[in-house]
Order: structure tokens, then C-alpha cells, then sequence
């Protein structure tokens, strides 16, 4: 395979070392040339996965777990992605994330955090859920290069994982429907390294081993023909991306003028924004209409979290009044009107890659300025430590859609979105692995988009969306699935993020075993603390999550259409059970009425059934199913129901 795999790549590659981007230059002087020598060293590598972002992390940590050899690569000095490299320290997630909706491993993460402000600063009022900014947007708000931090302690506890920081994929080379070589550049060190995977994962913040693996894949809108989502656009248009950002961390400090250079061609920047406090909130969609925010404020949060008024409380990420004796406040800078919407950095070439991201740090820096000199808050200091930048700026932009993998199953907006309709969940897949719950949050693109905001349900991740069409040793981990440009505003936020890979790294596990039925990864995704199906009161920590989850995604648990609840310690009536009895065992016909006949249930000496009573075990006598030595005979609880059953 060696000389094939030699013969595969070029002399030389073109490319751009994103971090090392800056403001002033000629863009070109960012564009690097990779020289890879006639024989560079080559590994072995179980798993490939690039992108340290949060689902390359989800993958690599599950793939470790579960025993794999891994490589990891990153581009950034910092691991995270958008929880950290990024910017976005104020975590997208959801109002039910301190008991639902978040792995295992994720859910370690948030505790990790939030023990460290615990520990180091000592608050005067620390809870279970202490937000460590005390921001508005999310219940968990950090310093970034606190997140950094914490992973990285995270990853040394998996000794087979090998990362490789401040480096890319340069290329693949695939023979027939497999991945059969990768060859890594460290951007530092200029030095190329070949690898041999076994399973390539692609966790990159833009999906960038899609066109490297020759598998089709998506940029921008799609026709409205093609997805029949109602709010799509009457015609594709891959120049219609998300727009991006550079976030930034300032700390406010009264009294003193941290003001920064006027940025060159600010004026224009400022009105092409244009830079502004007032968002438009479209009452023809039923909301609220124009509204001017505020530097400052203290009102109450109102629903989400949002702040009524100061965007600086909107992300701040130190709260100074939690901590006494400690530094000023902190505020993460992440604000619509500092996006940058003019043209998307995907597909294009280095050069222009460079161009634009100079061209949206200028952006970030005129926004900054506008806050400290037109905004009169002089006292807003850039914190460079904060970012682990030069500049100051995040080390990545922050990148809201990736390319989208073509894969064997799409989610679309009609899958997510119910309108004015009571039902609790979105549409059902049963190969779900995974679920999510954030709205359609659509930040325009510079042709001719109106930004978007949608509700949705809580939703599931299908199967197929991580599935090619055409490789049998590839799949994408992350934002990069098989969603569309709209579904894609709900599916790239950091928990979900964090479950794509998780769950790419299950399947991809299980494959290298010859065992990746749906039933099977499921199966090992719920072990794991991954909620497959949507409850609100049944958290990864309960004793019965794994088997009340299989059950719920094949039909058998007993849910309702108006509530989320599981209600795992309630009693289950005889109904209930009778009908997850049928159907575990595929029996025709009325529940009752068939398992009467069976005798696998009883009724009472008038033979009657009583459906909406508790269960006690003695009412089952199909042979086998009660427990031999139960604690009690009853009720039975619909967590001790369901042991037993999916057993």
C-alpha cells in the first residue's frame, strides 16, 4: 500500500496558517508553502481525527475510552473549537442542560469548569448551577483559555490519544470507497508526516477533509425544490453562508482609557455594518420589533436568558461581584453587528482565504473601536492573554456552517420545526443517535439573506446524516453532517457538536468490530450517557437512563404527545406495560386483549383488566419477566418495569 499511498500526493501545497493571520499586510504574506520531502516518515493510525473542536473531542475521548489508538489533530494552539480557540466561552445550549439534553462527557466538562472558578476564586455564593460570568445567554459563561485548560487536562488522562497540535490535513488519498492514507503538516515545525488510518473522522470547524475524501458534499443554501423546506430560497446559492466571527474578551476597567488605534478604513466598516445597539425584531414572524440594547444595565433576565438591555452582561464571562478581591469584570464580545457577512471563507483559494480573514478581523477590531471611542466606553480594555493571541482576537473565527456532508439521510426544517403546534417533540427518527434542542438561529450571509429565527422541538440526530454515500472508513463529526442551511443553525452548537462526534466515534468503533447495527450503536450510546430520545427529567446519572432510552426509540416506552416527561420512578399501569409487551414481542392485535389470551397478564375474578392501575409484578405471568426476589411486588416503577423488559 506504501507506494500507492506515496504516489497519491503532490510536491507542494499551498495553504494558510490561520492563526497566524493578522489585520496589516499583504495577504498573501500568509500563504504558506508545505514542501513535503521524497520520504517522509509515515505511522500507523487506528483513528484519524481531525479537529479538536467539540466533536473531534466528543470522538476522541469516546474512541479512547472504548479502546482505540488515536490521532488527533488540530490546527489551533488550543484545543476546544468554538468552546475555546473560537471564542464562544458562552456555551449554546438550552434551558434544560442542568438536567437533560448533554453527554456524559460534555456534562464533565461543565462540572470541571465550574469547579475550577469554585476552588481558585472561592464565590460568595456558589450553586449547583454557578455560572462563572454570571452572564445572561448561557447558564455557563468562562474565560476561555480557563475552557482550554480544562479540556486539556481532560485529554491527559486518555494515554492513547497522540495530538497534534498546529497541524492540518494537507490531503487524503482514497482507493475505491476507502480512505487508504492522510498526510499531516505541523505548521511550526514545517515537517510532513504520512499516516495509515484505519478510520478517518472529519471534526474540522469547516468540514475541510469533505473535498480532500472526494465524497460530495453542500456549501451554502439550498433551492427550495431540493429540500421542500418552507422558508428555503427559490434557488440554491452557495455563496450563501452563515456569517463568521472573531470574538474578543475585554475587561472593563472605569476610569482609565484603554482605547485602541483608529483601524484604518474605519468609517466605512462602521456604516457597511453597520455598527449599531438596535436589532430589529420582525413583528410580521410575532416578535417583539425594534429594540435598542444598551452598553450596561442590571434589569432581570427575561426568557433564555437574554438581557433586556446591557450586551455587556450578555457574555460576560467574570463576574467581579462573585469574587471578592479579584480583577474586573470580563466580557466576551460576540455581537451580530461585529459579523463578518460579506463572502464566505469556504472553497476558496488560499489567497483569498487570507483576504477574507483579514478582512473580518478588521471588522473585529472597528467594532471595538466603535464601542471604546463612539460608545464613550474608553475604559474597555483588550485583553490579549485572554485569547492567547497576539492580537487579542479569538486564534480561530468562529465558523457557523460548515460544508455539509451529502450523506444518505438529511435533516431539513420541516424535520425540527412544528409552528403553533402543540405537539412536545419534532419529528421521530428511529435511527437516532443523539438529540438536541436550539433554535434556528440563522446570522445572514452577504447575498442578500435575511437573518432567521426559528423555534424549534427537541430534535434528534439521525444515523443516516452521518452516513456517506460512497465511503465505507469516513465520517464527519461534527457540525458537517447531512443537514441543510437552515437546519444546520440548530445543529451547530457545542453539545450537539460534542454528540456528533460521540457518536461518529461509536460508529466508527463498532464498525472496526463488524457489529454497527443501528440497534448496536444506539445501544452503546445510551451506555454512555447520550440521550437518544428526549426527556426532561430523566438526566444521563439515573439508573435506568440507558434502558428507558432503547426503549423510548423503538416505541415501547409510554410518552405523550403535549410533555417531555419520562417520568422514570412513577408507576406504570397495566396498560402501559401490556402495550410494551406486545410490542417488544411483536404481537398483533389489542395489548390487553392478546396478553389476556397468552395469559401473560391476569385479570381479576370479574376478568377485568383494570388498564389504569399500577402494575405489581405478580399481575405478569409470562415466565421469567418479574424479578426473582423483587424489593417490593408494587407498583412498579416504569424505570424497574423497563430493566426488566430490555433485558
Amino acid at each position: 500500500m506504501l507506494p500507492l499511498l506515496l504516489a497519491a500526493f503532490l510536491d507542494t501545497y499551498s495553504y494558510v496558517d490561520i492563526e497566524a493571520v493578522r489585520v496589516a499586510g499583504d495577504p498573501k504574506s500568509f500563504v504558506k508553502t508545505a514542501k513535503i520531502p521524497a520520504n517522509p516518515p509515515t505511522q500507523a493510525c487506528e483513528f484519524l481525527i481531525a479537529g479538536a473542536g467539540m466533536g473531534g473531542l466528543g470522538a476522541a475521548f469516546r474512541a479512547a475510552d472504548r479502546g482505540h489508538q488515536v490521532c488527533l489533530t488540530e490546527e489551533s494552539t488550543w484545543i476546544g473549537g468554538q468552546a475555546t480557540a473560537a471564542g464562544v466561552s458562552a456555551l449554546d445550549e438550552n434551558k434544560f442542560i442542568e438536567m437533560t439534553g448533554g453527554p456524559r462527557l460534555y456534562n464533565e466538562f461543565r462540572r470541571r469548569l465550574r469547579d475550577y472558578y469554585k476552588r481558585t476564586y472561592k464565590p460568595t455564593k456558589p450553586t449547583d448551577n454557578f455560572n462563572p460570568g454570571g452572564c445572561y445567554v448561557s447558564s455557563l459563561c468562562y474565560e476561555p483559555k480557563i475552557g482550554a485548560q480544562i479540556l486539556e487536562e481532560m485529554l491527559k488522562t486518555r494515554k492513547n490519544i497522540t495530538l497534534f497540535r498546529r497541524t492540518r490535513v494537507l490531503d487524503l488519498s482514497r482507493e475505491a470507497n476507502a480512505i487508504t492514507g492522510a498526510l499531516l503538516w505541523n505548521m511550526d515545525r514545517q515537517q510532513a508526516l504520512k499516516v495509515t488510518p484505519q478510520f478517518v473522522l472529519d471534526a474540522t470547524e469547516m468540514g475541510d477533509l469533505l473535498p480532500l475524501a472526494k465524497t460530495p458534499y453542500t456549501v451554502g443554501a439550498e433551492a427550495k425544490a431540493t429540500t421542500q423546506e418552507p422558508h428555503a430560497a427559490e434557488a440554491a446559492n452557495p455563496a450563501c453562508v452563515q456569517s463568521f466571527t472573531y470574538p474578543f474578551v475585554v475587561e472593563h476597567r472605569p476610569g482609565e482609557t484603554h482605547t485602541i488605534a483608529k483601524p484604518a478604513d474605519y468609517e466605512r466598516i462602521r456604516d457597511h455594518q453597520p455598527f449599531g445597539l438596535a436589532v430589529n425584531y420582525p413583528v410580521e414572524l410575532g416578535q417583539r420589533g425594534a429594540f435598542e440594547y444598551a452598553i450596561f444595565g442590571d434589569e432581570p433576565p427575561i426568557p433564555n436568558n437574554m438581557s433586556p438591555k446591557s450586551i455587556f452582561r450578555w457574555r460576560r464571562v467574570f463576574d467581579a461581584k462573585a469574587y471578592p478581591g479579584q480583577h474586573n469584570d470580563l466580557s466576551l464580545m460576540n455581537w451580530p453587528r461585529q459579523d463578518y457577512h460579506d463572502e464566505s471563507v469556504l472553497d476558496r483559494s488560499p489567497e483569498d482565504t487570507a483576504r477574507i480573514l483579514q478582512n473580518a478581523k478588521k471588522v473585529a477590531f472597528s467594532f471595538l473601536y466603535w464601542l471604546q471611542h463612539d460608545q464613550k466606553t474608553p475604559g474597555f480594555k483588550l485583553r490579549l492573554d485572554e485569547m492567547g493571541t497576539a492580537d487579542g482576537l479569538a486564534q480561530m473565527p468562529y465558523i457557523r456552517e460548515s460544508r455539509r456532508l451529502q450523506a444518505k439521510g438529511m435533516v431539513r426544517e420541516q424535520d425540527i420545526v412544528f409552528e403553533n403546534s402543540p405537539r412536545a417533540r419534532a419529528a421521530h427518527f428511529a435511527d437516532s443517535i443523539g438529540t438536541g434542542f436550539y433554535m434556528v438561529d440563522i446570522h445572514p450571509c452577504g447575498a442578500n439573506e435575511k437573518g432567521r429565527m426559528m423555534m424549534p422541538k427537541p430534535f434528534q440526530i439521525p444515523l443516516a446524516a452521518l452516513e456517506p454515500r460512497d465511503l465505507t472508513n469516513f465520517l464527519p463529526a461534527s457540525k458537517n453532517i447531512g443537514v441543510t442551511h437552515l437546519t444546520n443553525g440548530a445543529y451547530r452548537l457545542h453539545p450537539i457538536e460534542w454528540t456528533v462526534g460521540e457518536a461518529a466515534a461509536t460508529l466508527a468503533s463498532l464498525r472496526r468490530k463488524g457489529a454497527a447495527t443501528t440497534t448496536a450503536v444506539q445501544t452503546e450510546l445510551t451506555k454512555a450517557g447520550i440521550q437518544i430520545f428526549w426527556f426532561d427529567d430523566l438526566p444521563e446519572s439515573h439508573p435506568a437512563f440507558a434502558v428507558i432510552q432503547m426503549a423510548a426509540v423503538q416505541g415501547w416506552y409510554p410518552t405523550r404527545y403535549d410533555d417531555l416527561h419520562a417520568s422514570p420512578d412513577s408507576p406504570i399501569t397495566r396498560a402501559e406495560a401490556a402495550k410494551a409487551l406486545a410490542a417488544k414481542h411483536n404481537i398483533p392485535g389489542n395489548p390487553e386483549r392478546s396478553l389476556i389470551e397468552k395469559n401473560w397478564m391476569a385479570v381479576d375474578h370479574r376478568n377485568w383488566f383494570h388498564g389504569d392501575l399500577p402494575l405489581y409484578w405478580t399481575d405478569i405471568r409470562l415466565p421469567g419477566f418479574a424479578p426473582a426476589a423483587p424489593k417490593r411486588t408494587g407498583p412498579v416503577s416504569r424505570a424497574d418495569f423497563f430493566r426488566q423488559l430490555m433485558k
